[in-house]
């Protein structure tokens, strides 16, 4: 009977630890699909990998889904980043190799928008304060940045929260940032 409750336990406590570990629970199954589309040498291949792998990462990334960056899982700004950017910050090596061919993990980014910074789809209430705008324009460039954002909808994606972009092997995620501030 005792183990049965510490099972149970174990089971409801392992995802809980799965998250805290990883705060954008993306798989590397998902990652290493969107990698191997770039390589597949099939259009139609190509896009049947992005797909699963987008269908793999909106079971974790959705509307609405708090994520808060830390010392522990940080993002950065960097020369590759675009106007209102900011990139995970990963511990693993992108170069990998898949069927005999070298290829490069996508970079995981979290796009915001400002009344200033938009695109058609992204609701206004689910822009990023002039503050926020503010203290990013401010942000060193690959030093880690301590964030709370909430996913938020791109109504024009086919995948709610994310796309993406195979020529800048990027994985956005939409987002509004709720706090932002440059780890000392």
């Amino acid at each position: 009977m005792i183990k049965r409750y510490a099972v149970l336990f174990l089971c409801f406590l392992f995802p809980l630890y799965s998250v805290a570990q990883d705060c954008v629970p993306i798989s590397f199954n998902a990652l290493r699909m969107l990698a191997e589309s770039r390589i597949d040498p099939c259009p139609i291949c190509q896009k049947k990998l992005q797909r699963q792998a987008l269908g793999q990462i909106t079971k974790y990334i959705f509307p609405d889904r708090k994520i808060i960056f830390n010392t522990s899982c940080s993002l950065i700004k960097t020369q590759q980043t675009k106007d209102n950017e900011l990139m995970l910050n990963t511990g693993y090596d992108s170069e990998i190799i898949i069927n005999g061919k070298e290829t490069n993990l996508p970079y995981i980014t979290l796009k915001f928008y400002t009344h200033e910074n938009h695109i058609v789809g992204i609701d206004e209430k689910n822009y990023t304060s002039k503050e926020i705008q503010n203290i990013y324009k401010n942000l060193l460039y690959n030093k880690p940045v301590e964030a709370e954002v909430i996913i938020i909808p791109y109504k024009y994606s086919d995948f709610t929260s994310v796309m993406y972009l195979p020529e800048r092997n990027a994985l956005i995620i939409h987002c509004k940032i709720i706090r932002l501030q440059q780890i000392q």
